[in-house]
């Protein structure tokens, strides 16, 4: 069975072929088969850190105890995020680049497609 997720960055027009080309990139690190993390830290902390908070519209939640789960693949992401997340890269199945579309001046989405 076949599978897709869509992504949505921003960037100019002049940076599509970049996405084209994440298909490969990618597949690397999940061969890798790194370990991902999470931990705590203070929600205003982590808000004070550029490009912590990547979503635009809507930033990880705030716990109770006033901190965000911090997802970690060390040494290639670390972000906020409330999200269910794998226990290595190796467990995510390869992709590949299927569409990129223009959704704006700064915003592109892009179709991604795993086996499943």
């Amino acid at each position: 069975m076949d599978g897709t997720f869509r992504l949505d960055f921003g960037l100019p027009a002049s940076d599509v072929d970049r996405l084209r080309m994440l298909a490969g990139p990618i597949n690397d690190v999940i061969r890798m088969d790194l370990p991902i993390g999470a931990f705590p830290m203070p929600w205003d902390e982590a808000n004070a850190v550029p490009g912590l908070f990547r979503s635009k519209a809507v930033p990880p939640p705030r716990q109770a105890d006033g901190n965000v789960r911090i997802v970690e693949i060390e040494d290639i992401d670390r972000q906020g995020c409330g999200g269910t997340h794998l226990k290595s890269t190796g467990e995510a199945r390869p992709v590949r680049i299927l569409k990129v579309d223009n959704k704006g001046r700064q915003n592109r989405r892009i179709k991604v497609g795993f086996n499943i």
